[in-house]
């Protein structure tokens, strides 16, 4: 019965083993894709709009009387 174990055991690695490897190529394939435009506007719109925010704007610079 131990050899039965181990020869699964083999077995699962090996099945293991394979499918990571796939799942790399596959992987690799899409990280060597282009970002498409949409997600670089979007993410521009992101940068943006946060860049805004972490900025005092006027109102809040004479509410506190720090300018």
């Amino acid at each position: 019965m131990s050899e039965r174990k181990t020869a699964e055991t083999e077995v699962d690695q090996d099945v293991q083993a394979h499918i990571g490897r796939q799942l790399r190529a596959g992987y690799v394939d899409i990280l060597n894709q282009p970002v498409p435009d949409r997600f670089l506007e979007l993410l521009a719109e992101l940068d943006k709009a946060q860049g805004a925010a972490e900025r005092p704007d006027d109102d809040d610079i004479r509410q506190n009387g720090s300018r």
